[in-house]
């Protein structure tokens, strides 16, 4: 199977239009399922107040999740245009066939091509025909532009796009992350079951969340971009292909966001929030470098399921856009565990 073919496919507008219409059911579904399932697994006398804070904890996590995603409307006005701004479907088909019938009319084409490209005025493209487009069309007049409209075009972001970019995704990730915590808290209180302990988990699972797991992340995805393209203008290397922008990401993610990020959460909650909450901590103790920083909140194999947001991150930032209306779903991961205080084996 054509790799390019594959990546053309899954960058088609009318396929990531599609993907975020789907996006609130999928996540939806996928929260009321979990939520039931955890509150069925948890002991018998537990299972009612369980099942109240899963149920205000999804909920809250779920909505401000498409909302900090998609926006919000009442009726046809827009209170909020949200930070995944993509073309509707109408819009999509309208540009698609305006260059297609530009192609069409600088270029003989083959009847089978034709129709192929015709399909895309109402319909997504499959992967056996958007291969067939590669295979025929190259050194057309006017392909780059067809292709722009057809593919999502890959954008050559400079250093200060690069950091606007990182804000956009970390504000799009804080959004969840915080309505989780406050979640959390609040049905604590429904339940009767909140502490200090309880309450400073949570704000400081929230703080893991979004440093180790978001913020430091996309600076470090950020960092290493700008690195790169620093090199890039100085002629050490050459320009980056999307799969070579998405190694160099990863790793810059791998170095400052999971290393430097999961050591600078546990110590800002040890040195800032459990003096705030009164929690017994040797804080004043623990020196950088020092093993123990990582006794309450230990980094762990479940935790890189919650890095799949991160190779989110590095997708957009690489040019792949059909990742942007996933956000929702692993940015809600996120928001889950700080809204239950996830601790390791203690939530």
């Amino acid at each position: 199977m054509n790799i390019s073919a594959v990546g053309k496919f899954l960058d088609q507008p009318l396929l990531i239009s599609k993907l975020k219409d789907k996006t609130p059911k999928i996540l939806c579904g996928a929260a009321a399922a979990y939520g039931i399932y955890d509150t069925i697994q948890s002991p018998k006398e537990e299972r009612s107040n369980r099942g109240i804070k899963n149920a205000i904890i999804l909920s809250c996590v779920v909505c401000t999740s498409l909302i900090s995603a998609f926006g919000f409307k009442i009726g046809n006005n827009k209170i909020f245009d949200g930070f995944v701004n993509l073309k509707n479907r109408n819009e999509i088909l309208k540009n698609n066939a305006n260059a297609v019938d530009n192609f069409l009319q600088q270029n003989k084409i083959p009847q089978a091509i034709s129709d192929i490209l015709n399909k895309t005025k109402t319909d997504i493209l499959n992967i056996k025909d958007t291969e067939k487009i590669l295979s025929v069309t190259p050194g057309s007049n006017g392909r780059d532009e067809l292709f722009n409209t057809l593919f999502s075009k890959k954008e050559e972001l400079n250093a200060k796009e690069i950091f606007k970019e990182t804000g956009r995704l970390s504000i799009l990730g804080l959004m969840p992350v915080a309505a989780g915590v406050l979640a959390g808290i609040t049905a604590d209180k429904i339940t009767n079951e909140n502490t200090p302990k309880s309450a400073s988990d949570k704000i400081k699972e929230g703080a893991y969340q979004f440093l180790a797991n978001i913020f430091m992340c996309n600076v470090g995805a950020a960092g290493a971009l700008f690195g790169a393209e620093r090199l890039q203008k100085a002629g050490a290397i050459k320009p980056l292909t999307p799969l070579g922008k998405l190694g160099v990401i990863m790793g810059g993610i791998f170095v400052t966001g999971i290393i430097g990020g999961s050591f600078v959460a546990n110590l800002i909650g040890k040195k800032i929030l459990d003096p705030l909450f009164n929690r017994d901590t040797k804080c004043n103790e623990i020196k950088f470098g020092q093993s123990d920083i990582y006794n309450e909140r230990k980094p762990e194999i479940l935790d890189m399921a919650l890095h799949t947001d991160d190779i989110a991150t590095a997708g957009v930032l690489s040019g792949f856009k059909w990742i942007e209306p996933m956000l929702p779903l692993m940015y809600t991961i996120s928001g889950y565990r700080a809204g239950i205080g996830y601790r390791n084996n203690e939530n």
